[in-house]
Formats: C-alpha cells, sequence, structure tokens
C-alpha cells in the first residue's frame, strides 16, 4: 500500500503536470493559428548539420523545435519555476527568422570571431524577424519572446539556449545508431562548450553509455 503522504505527493505531482502539459498544449495552439504560414516555412528547411553529414529525410526546423518542446516535457519537474518561466514561449519563436534565412550554421569557437558572426547573425535574424511579425495581431510580444532568448542572461532564457544545443547531440546519437553515420562525438564535443546545468549533463551522460554500448 502506498502511504498516504506519498500519494498525496504523487497526485499532486500528476495534477501539476498535466496542468503543464496543457499549457504547453496551449502555446503550440496558438502559435501555430495565427503563424501557420512560418511553419509551413520551417518544416521546409532541412537542419544544416544533417544535411551536410549526408543524413536522409533529415530533420526540419520545425521538428527541431518540436522535439525542444517535448524535451520540455520529459524534463518540467526537474526545472525551477524561474527555469519555465516564458520557455516554452521562447523555444517556439526561436528559429522562426530561418524560414526566411534559412538555418546557418556557425562552428567558430575563437572568442573574437564567434563574436563578430554571431552579431552579424543577429542583425539579420532581427531582420527577418521583424517582417514575420509584423503582420500578426501578437507579432510584439512573439519578437520579445524571441530577443529574449537571443539576449537576455534570465533563467529560462539561458536554459532554452542550452537545450538548443543539447537537442542536437540527441538527435545526432540517433542519426548515427540508425544510418551509421559518425558524428555523436563531434556535435558531443561542441555542445559542452555551452551546456552546464545539471540536468541536461545528466542527460549527456546518458547518451555517452548508450553510445558505448552500441560499439
Amino acid at each position: 500500500m502506498v502511504p498516504v503522504r506519498d500519494y498525496r505527493t504523487f497526485c499532486c505531482f500528476s495534477i501539476l503536470f498535466d496542468k503543464i502539459n496543457f499549457e504547453l498544449e496551449a502555446t503550440m495552439l496558438q502559435f501555430e493559428t495565427e503563424a501557420s504560414g512560418v511553419y509551413e516555412a520551417l518544416h521546409k528547411v532541412k537542419r544544416t548539420g544533417w544535411v551536410n553529414r549526408g543524413v536522409k529525410n533529415p530533420e526540419s526546423v520545425k521538428e527541431h523545435t518540436v522535439a525542444l518542446l517535448e524535451l520540455l516535457r520529459e524534463i518540467t519537474h526537474l526545472l525551477t519555476e524561474q527555469e519555465m518561466d516564458g520557455l516554452a514561449e521562447m523555444l517556439e519563436v526561436h528559429d522562426w527568422p530561418e524560414a526566411i534565412d534559412g538555418d546557418p550554421v556557425i562552428l567558430e569557437l575563437n572568442p573574437e570571431l564567434r563574436e563578430k558572426l554571431l552579431a552579424e547573425k543577429f542583425e539579420s535574424e532581427k531582420s527577418a524577424m521583424e517582417c514575420i511579425c509584423a503582420p500578426l495581431s501578437n507579432g510584439n510580444a512573439y519578437m520579445d519572446f524571441w530577443l529574449r532568448m537571443e539576449l537576455s542572461d534570465d533563467a529560462a532564457a539561458e536554459l532554452g539556449r542550452q537545450l538548443d544545443k543539447y537537442q542536437a547531440v540527441e538527435k545526432a546519437l540517433w542519426y548515427e545508431q540508425e544510418h551509421g553515420i559518425e558524428m555523436f562525438q563531434d556535435f558531443l564535443g561542441y555542445a559542452l562548450n555551452f551546456i552546464n546545468h545539471p540536468v541536461l549533463l545528466n542527460r549527456i551522460e546518458v547518451l555517452k553509455q548508450r553510445c558505448c554500448n552500441s560499439v
């Protein structure tokens, strides 16, 4: 028999988890209803990292966004309120400019060169985002979420940027195991320059073990 205290805790957690899932679904529905054209375009844009490695039927930018939101669902119970604040919304819009600009990849790690390239990318994507948001009734809010993920150092924005890097590592392992194209270690080595959140580091350890077990 489950102790009463544990059962109450379980019930409270289940209710909270259901509420968060409902809120995430509502967010996705609202965004996709108003910005359906953006998502149609993003579904046609294939992620550059996979294209460059010859992956057949590579993940699209839209599929990447969906994967990020699924990942968020998996780890929600491990995050703080501050880390969850606006995170789903930021993940939804963070790649919208790629509907116009495509999926540019910056792998440069030299601080000076990277800063210059990122600044150029930011200005280009900001212009694209302004163009996308202008006709939308909630365009200003979407723009604010995009700018926050790009520029803010708050807990949710920082985690969003790390999730973005982590999801590629997870997908790289899947492609390596499914298609036999070695890429996991390359993506992992790059991502570890930017990931320090304990939840994601723990998941990376699991991925590394899965990689070793598949050899």
